[in-house]
């Protein structure tokens, strides 16, 4: 029997690695949210005995870190701070908390190569249709691109910062881009876990429902928005 050629075998590697990251991609954050949904209320109690700040900074290290290992969905991360916090804690523990996943998850995407990127996206349509568009697009629209790209993502929290890795940009303009369209939907989602505090009141008939009402109305922008920007960049 003739023995396997290493480039062979390496490029078999590289596609089993590439098809381990794509499940991470889309099982952890899955696994991820069951794993806190299920904890959850053993943990609140406990949660209750640390201040404000004290939560809000460890929710920006470990749950940031989870976010940026696509342990957790990007949106879900946002919403927990909104529902765990109070006052203006939550927007800016999320702020933080999305920070550091994007800033986590650069890193490790500079530590992949081009072609194993394109390995690992092309196990999808969708993915690999958005990274080429992406890759195509040059000059000073490069940042705005991507950050039009995290506004309506097309990929995976995870996967996206792998290709944003790749761009031809500084570390530091890639992760601005990145956080500033990250900032409207991760709001969003502070806002919608704050108001689940008080679920009970936003189903009381006695009281005006402007918080409920509110609530689609920034949820309608936000779809009217993530539609605008898919087809400016489908064009």
């Amino acid at each position: 029997m003739d023995p396997i050629p290493p480039t062979a075998r390496t490029s078999t590697a590289r596609q089993l690695s590439a098809l381990g990251i794509a499940g991470l991609a889309l099982g952890g954050p899955l696994a991820g949210m069951t794993l806190v949904s299920l904890s959850a209320p053993s943990l609140l109690p406990l949660l209750a005995d640390y201040a404000v700040p004290v939560l809000g900074a460890a929710m920006v290290g470990v749950g940031g870190a989870a976010v940026g290992f696509a342990l957790l969905p990007s949106f879900f991360f946002g919403a927990l701070c909104g529902y765990l916090l109070s006052g203006f804690w939550p927007y800016i523990t999320a702020i933080g908390g999305l920070a550091w996943a994007t800033l986590l998850g650069l890193g490790l995407g500079r530590l992949f190569s081009a072609s194993f990127l394109e390995v690992l996206l092309q196990r999808k349509p969708e993915w690999w249709t958005a990274y080429k568009r992406l890759v195509h697009t040059g000059g000073p629209f490069l940042p705005t691109a991507s950050a039009l790209l995290r506004l309506t993502p097309h990929m995976p929290f995870a996967l996206t910062n792998l290709a944003c890795a790749r761009l031809p940009l500084s570390l530091q303009t890639t992760w601005l881009s990145s956080l500033v369209g990250l900032l409207p939907r991760t709001l969003f989602a502070a806002y919608i876990g704050n108001q689940l505090q008080d679920w009970r009141a936003l189903l009381d008939r006695q009281t005006p429902p402007w918080e409920l009402f509110l609530s689609v109305i920034l949820l309608a922008l936000i779809v009217y928005a993530g539609r605008r920007t898919a087809q400016r960049l489908n064009a």
